[in-house]
């Protein structure tokens, strides 16, 4: 059974679960069973999320704001799902096209978007700074077991994980991707043409421009709504497609 699942937790993206799960069901030919794991069970959907990691967030100085999402590369802590094949969005997308090709890729080992909007000596540049990583978290692909090292390894180092990085991306930019050789033994990356970034652009230099939608790739990534304070549902553009 394929398995697309997203991670909510607190009230900000209420509406937006509703949203993507319809977009799913919109862009997918495939049978599949949608999950959200929460901290806040309400609806069939949603799947509780486990709480071992909190004690680590008890004062302001751990900065890894978004390791709920890390609980889902142990698919052993969610005994209600069934399968071997996953894929995982972020609530903040925007899908264009059918996501049908997720499901149809080569799996030798799991899939994370890169992002071809960064110029990627910037990246190096900024990598001993914990800025500007390469990878990005919001849409991953995965059969069964191919995550679960990286849980363990968060397990095993949660603390220093935690208090070190400020973000699942800089984390994975940091252990499991060579950013000097620009590839990961761990993951693919998904191809330039796929998955682009409204504020950030597309691929580096050559399409660039921010705040524009590409009706032809994939899907649309909102990664930098958190910073601008800005909910899809108030950008005029994509009121109609969302």
């Amino acid at each position: 059974m394929k398995n697309i699942l997203c991670v909510k937790w607190g009230d900000k993206y209420d509406s937006y679960v509703d949203k993507l799960k319809q977009q799913v069901e919109n862009n997918c030919s495939y049978d599949f069973n949608f999950y959200c794991l929460t901290d806040n069970p309400q609806k069939e959907y949603d799947i509780l999320l486990p709480t071992h990691w909190d004690k680590y967030f008890n004062s302001n100085r751990n900065f890894f704001w978004a390791y709920r999402k890390c609980y889902m590369f142990d698919e052993s802590l969610f005994p209600e799902i069934h399968g071997n094949e996953f894929l995982f969005f972020d609530l903040d997308i925007l899908i264009h096209n059918s996501i049908d090709s997720f499901f149809e890729l080569e799996m030798s080992k799991p899939w994370i978007v890169k992002g071809w909007w960064n110029n990627i000596e910037t990246c190096i540049k900024n990598y001993g700074k914990g800025i500007s990583p390469v990878t990005n978290s919001s849409v991953i692909r995965w059969n069964r077991g191919q995550l679960g090292h990286i849980y363990n390894h968060i397990l095993d180092n949660s603390e220093f994980v935690f208090f070190t990085y400020k973000s699942i991306d800089n984390y994975i930019n940091r252990h499991w991707y060579n950013i000097l050789e620009d590839q990961s033994e761990t993951f693919n990356v998904f191809e330039e043409g796929l998955i682009y970034s409204w504020y950030k652009g597309n691929v580096y230099p050559s399409d660039m421009e921010i705040k524009k939608l590409r009706k032809d790739h994939v899907i649309c990534l909102f990664n930098n709504s958190s910073e601008t304070g800005e909910h899809m549902y108030e950008i005029q553009e994509i009121k109609s497609l969302w």
